[in-house]
């Protein structure tokens, strides 16, 4: 008799995660334009914030975390560097919050 795998409803679970849309009027970024956000795993998670007491762990989330309707990295290591001299931190702050944030309403998450 196989044995039962206990993980699979978990796992199963996570790969129906909903995709978080997330809408930054402020950087022109709406519509087909806005930040696409896939769940974050275990695993990455723990990589941000490991030995990070920075608040440049918020720019790291979003170039992490931030993609475009078709699934690419819309920052990298430049958007990075420009985010911390040049970008209003309070919208960083926001951005972040919903993208690691745990309650999302049903409108502003959308299926892949």
């Amino acid at each position: 008799m196989p044995k039962k795998d206990y993980l699979e409803g978990a796992i199963n679970h996570f790969k129906h995660q909903e995709i978080k849309i997330i809408e930054v009027e402020e950087w022109g970024l709406t519509g087909d334009d806005a930040i696409y956000v896939k769940p974050f795993t275990l695993l990455e998670k723990s990589e941000l914030f490991k030995d990070n007491n920075d608040l440049t762990v918020l720019i790291d989330i979003i170039v992490k975390k931030s993609e475009n309707k078709d699934g690419e990295k819309m920052f990298d290591l430049e958007s990075k560097i420009k985010m911390k001299k040049f970008v209003d931190p309070d919208i960083v702050g926001r951005i972040a919050s919903e993208i690691i944030g745990t309650q999302s309403s049903n409108a502003d998450l959308k299926k892949k």
